[in-house]
């Protein structure tokens, strides 16, 4: 027994040493080389004679005209626009274009008041030089797609909107021109805010839309550029299977990122309210098709817009190398340098739109004044000012007034604001209303300065010897018609609350 265990043992050993002398596997086949390396048309676009341009986009301007954000520094307004376009800007002839959210300003004003704004915004927009915009999911609330129409102002485009026939309500595509330099513009509008808009127009997928559009526009072109209010989600999508756009251009999304690339296409978003304008600078030395690339580093585009403003016309041993050095990096590429231009108080002062929204402000305080002063309707009380309030609720009273309400007029008087009907609504009460604050005469200023009473628990005449006149809740959509987004970007309704109210006890 012990000699057959020995032997099968052996018998094993040598059947593992076998198997260890066997041959390996062959490995596996390799890809088949290309027949040739790629050339550098093909690793960086077909190379043609270098051009320059530059765009200016703006975005969810949301129908303020002016300076907007209380609380900041308040940037923004299409005068200070103006004169930043008035100055030399970037490089070669400049393309301004807005992405859309243009025309409504809050959940305040009315149908009348909102179409009255959109009115005068288109038409500034304009007077500052938008060449194109691209209606967006609010703008509708302000204008009709007619009414949009029949305004002299930028050109609208949309490739996704439709009638409910099925008609384009806008063009699809146009294409700008500026001192021989050709742009390509595609609209992609995301759908209309609001449930009573949503039977008066078809959306249609914006790659599906995009890609008609880029067929029909001519192939001369300098740059195609998509422009629109879509999500995050579908540019990028347009951005991935649409080739032949060269860069993208939306309203602000989600991410709160000023530029992403997607398949190699940047995406530049605008800023809010119109506070900032995104200008892309660019040397082109490659087909329309052929995406615009983030480079140089900023410092090196900057070293040469120095060297050309300090040099003129004149040539330069410094400027003639900077200029050598970008077009031998442009050669068959598509080059940009992207800055944030804040529209900040060094572009105060007088612009030819000036007078526009000069008397657009006249027409709204006007127009105030004659409200103010007519009675309120039999069925609804009028204002009866703070001052009838302290009889009975003298505590209440005290406490409000060392609440920052009571001194909104105040802030007013420190930026000259007092007669700007821009801020009176939220910095007044009752502005506008029957029976509220209209001229704006000393006596009327004394009654209804600050955020009183009235203007969070509703119009109070009559209260207490009319029963029918009781005090309304304060509810955070009543906070909000002033503590909007642009307004008060910090606004938390629980946090805020205890520092406004006039309530000894917070409210629930």
């Amino acid at each position: 027994m012990a000699r057959l265990q020995s032997h099968t043992g052996f018998t094993a050993l040598a059947l593992a040493l076998g198997a260890c002398e066997r041959p390996p596997a062959p490995p596996p086949a390799l890809p088949p080389l290309p027949e040739r390396a790629a050339s550098a048309t093909e690793v960086l676009g077909e190379p043609r004679p270098q051009r320059e341009l530059s765009l200016v986009l703006t975005g969810d301007v949301r129908g303020e005209i002016e300076p907007c954000g209380c609380p900041t520094l308040p940037f923004g307004g299409f005068e200070r626009r103006e004169r930043l376009l008035s100055r030399p800007i970037g490089f070669g002839p400049v393309f301004q274009l807005d992405a859309g959210e243009l025309l409504t300003r809050g959940i305040s004003s009315t149908g009348s008041d909102r179409e009255r704004r959109a009115r005068v915004v288109l038409a500034a927009s304009a007077q500052v030089g938008v060449l194109a915009w691209v209606p967006g999911p609010s703008d509708l609330l302000g204008l009709s797609p007619a009414q949009m129409a029949a305004i002299p102002s930028p050109r609208a485009l949309s490739a996704t909107w439709l009638s409910p026939a099925g008609e384009p309500l806008f063009p699809a595509s146009t294409v700008l021109e500026q001192e021989g330099r050709r742009v390509g513009i595609i609209g992609l509008s995301a759908a209309p805010m609001g449930s009573s808009l949503s039977g008066q127009v078809q959306v249609r997928d914006p790659v599906e839309a995009a890609r008609e559009a880029l067929a029909e526009l001519p192939t001369d072109l300098d740059l195609v550029i998509a422009l629109g209010s879509v999500a995050d989600e579908e540019a990028d999508r347009v951005a991935r299977e649409v080739p032949g756009i060269g860069l993208m251009m939306t309203t602000a999304g989600r991410g709160y990122t000023d530029v992403r690339a997607v398949a190699g296409v940047p995406i530049i978003e605008s800023l809010d309210r119109g506070r900032y304008a995104q200008v892309l600078a660019t040397r082109l030395g490659s087909t329309p098709d052929r995406p615009v690339e983030l480079h140089p580093e900023p410092a090196t585009w900057r070293s040469l817009v120095q060297l050309r403003s300090q040099s003129g016309a004149a040539s330069t041993p410094a400027l003639d190398g900077a200029e050598a050095a970008l077009a031998s990096l442009a050669s068959g590429r598509n080059l940009g340098w992207l800055e944030t231009r804040p529209l900040a108080q060094d572009l105060d002062g007088p612009t030819r739109v000036s007078a526009l929204l000069g008397e657009f402000k006249t027409t709204v305080l006007n127009e105030a004044a004659a409200r103010a002063a007519a009675p309120p309707p039999p069925a609804e009380p009028g204002y009866a000012t703070a001052a009838s309030c302290t009889s009975c609720h003298t505590t209440q009273f005290a406490r409000w007034s060392f609440t920052d309400h009571t001194r909104a007029w105040q802030s007013l008087v420190e930026r000259q604001a007092t007669a700007n009907p821009e801020c009176l609504p939220c910095h007044t009460t009752g502005f506008g209303q029957p029976g509220g604050i209209g001229e704006l005469t000393t006596a009327s200023v004394r009654a209804f300065k600050g955020v009183q009473c009235e203007a969070c628990h509703g119009p109070m005449r009559g209260h207490p010897d009319d029963p029918r006149v009781q005090s309304g809740p304060v509810t955070v959509e009543r906070c909000l018609v002033c503590h909007d987004e642009a307004n008060s970007p910090e606004f938390d309704w629980a946090s805020y609350l205890p520092r406004a109210t006039c309530q000894t006890e917070s409210l629930p």
